[in-house]
């Protein structure tokens, strides 16, 4: 196994930091704090990143934010992923139609990304933004687990660093095959749980520390299950909830990628609810039929 090149490495948790919070601008400690490199070798780092444009440093307070070569990076990036466009192009149309805010993520190595997140009139989002990066541990990310392979399931639940008890990892596997049976997974707000927007909207008005991951660790890792999927959608029966997720599968039959639906501004009946669902459902097979790396895997959803 290759030894990882330390300095790529660095330059990586710099630009995801940067990302995760576009509005706040870092001081050299805060980032050293955040990314847990020593002030010297961050001090190299970050002059390499601004020479190149992917930073750009602040003379007057002497803080640092993301520069104008990612603009154009990201540009380049899109094109080269064309099933991402159509997918943002049918995220655009499910907003106009619905109203809601809609969010698009993937999963990269054992997190889960945040790709595109739409916000409504209001300025309402659907809980995450781009860039935005959980651990890929239960019961974060069900849809993408849902199809995935007994062992995949079992190294998710196993990535918890506080072990949960038999009767949660149950209703974890319970979700799961409810997410398969419908087609779709629904996220239930519970008020008990404090929730991941929250946490990371605090730490992007500078409110808290920036060590973000220390924080999202500890948080999900506290979560023992959302209250997600009824048994059973009532029509009449009114559901508080924060997110409806849908998959796009690739080729091999993973989740490639989930389109969601959140930041509902009231409570749904199970009637809507089920509505909407399907309007998401609907619109993925739409995209897999459309596109050829996806078409053959069209019919899971059904």
């Amino acid at each position: 196994m290759s030894r990882p090149a330390l300095s790529a490495s660095r330059s990586i948790d710099v630009i995801e930091l940067l990302a995760l919070f576009p509005q706040r601008r870092f001081t050299l400690s805060q980032i050293a704090q955040a990314t847990q490199i020593n002030i010297a070798s961050l001090h190299a780092v970050l002059k390499r990143l601004s020479d190149r444009g992917y930073v750009v440093r602040c003379p007057d307070k002497k803080t640092y934010g993301l520069g104008p070569s990612l603009i154009g990076i990201g540009q380049a990036a899109l094109e080269s992923q064309p099933i991402v466009a159509r997918v943002k192009r049918a995220a655009d149309e499910l907003l106009r139609e619905l109203g809601i805010p809609v969010l698009l993520c993937t999963v990269v190595g054992e997190e889960l990304l945040a790709l595109v997140s739409l916000k409504d009139a209001s300025g309402r989002t659907p809980g995450m933004r781009p860039g935005e990066r959980l651990p890929l541990v239960a019961p974060i990310g069900a849809p993408f687990l849902a199809w995935a392979s007994e062992a995949a399931i079992a190294a998710w639940i196993a990535r918890r660093t506080s072990p949960a008890g038999a009767h949660v990892v149950d209703q974890w596997r319970r979700d799961l095959e409810l997410t398969r049976q419908r087609g779709y997974q629904v996220i239930l707000r519970s008020c008990d749980v404090p929730t991941v927007a929250s946490l990371m909207a605090e730490m992007a008005a500078g409110r808290r520390s920036p060590d973000y991951r220390d924080e999202l660790t500890k948080m999900i890792n506290s979560i023992e299950h959302h209250k997600t999927q009824p048994e059973t959608i009532v029509d009449d029966e009114l559901y508080d909830v924060m997110l409806i997720a849908s998959p796009l599968f690739d080729q091999n039959g993973g989740a490639a990628f989930n389109l969601c639906l959140g930041g509902f501004p009231q409570r749904l009946t199970g009637a809507a609810l089920t509505q909407y669902a399907e309007r998401l459902t609907r619109t993925c097979l739409e995209i897999m039929r459309n596109n050829q790396s996806f078409r053959s895997q069209r019919a899971r959803t059904r």
